[in-house]
């Protein structure tokens, strides 16, 4: 989740910008930190930057963001391990037979529109969810709460800026920042990574224009390919 820094910097935690890694390596320092929600410390969950603001005051703010296309194609590997790997589910088809065609038929209106109610029940994020495995009616099976990885990290920045925005290929200038400002060194690790395992998608102009149309677009001011 999102943290306060030394009472003055709002870290804006975005799924699947190294989100996790970050968090523990925040919470392995020394720095003064305030949660968003110390409630649910053991919970990893990720808050919009207005409602950090709101939370905090209007203060600086850091994050780290990442091409929104191959952050897409990371969440979707993502949410194929946990089916594969960390759930009782079963996907309605192995992650190295899935293709462009099948990402075009599956995330229909229907997901789409399901999948972006971020509803406080997550009601429409477990309807996506179901559509993405084989059928089955067992109640007591735990759903992943993994699909709000899919939404565009514009939800997550509350389609703004930060004060500090760093690449997630260059985490060495995320820590640098934090070192440089409180004399803290962080130890990020890798955590929660996707498999990066084979598929038969091809990143072409199609894919691309796709995912903008489909999961950018709505969150972009100006509704204009940048």
């Amino acid at each position: 989740m999102s943290h306060l820094i030394n009472n003055e910097l709002i870290w804006v935690s975005i799924p699947k910008c190294a989100s996790l890694s970050i968090e523990r390596a925040l919470r392995n320092s020394k720095l003064k930190l305030e949660m968003y929600d110390p409630n649910t410390i053991t919970n990893h969950y990720h808050v919009p930057l207005n409602e950090c603001l709101l939370a905090w005051g209007n203060k600086e703010t850091v994050c780290i963001t990442r091409d929104w296309v191959y952050r897409w194609l990371s969440s979707l590997n993502f949410i194929w391990d946990k089916i594969e790997f960390e759930s009782k589910y079963t996907p309605i088809r192995k992650w190295e037979d899935i293709d462009n065609e099948f990402i075009y038929k599956t995330f229909d209106t229907d997901f789409l529109n399901n999948l972006h109610l971020v509803d406080s029940e997550d009601v429409g994020a477990k309807s996506s969810f179901l559509k993405l495995v084989k059928e089955n009616h067992d109640p007591s099976k735990k759903i992943p709460g993994v699909m709000i990885t899919l939404i565009s990290q514009k939800y997550f920045l509350s389609n703004k800026k930060c004060t500090y925005e760093f690449d997630i290929n260059e985490i060495d200038k995320f820590t640098d920042f934090i070192e440089e400002r409180y004399g803290e060194k962080l130890i990020i690790e890798n955590t929660n990574q996707s498999t990066k395992r084979a598929n038969k998608i091809v990143i072409d102009d199609k894919l691309k224009q796709w995912i903008w149309e489909n999961f950018e677009k709505r969150f972009e001011k100006k509704n204009q390919l940048i």
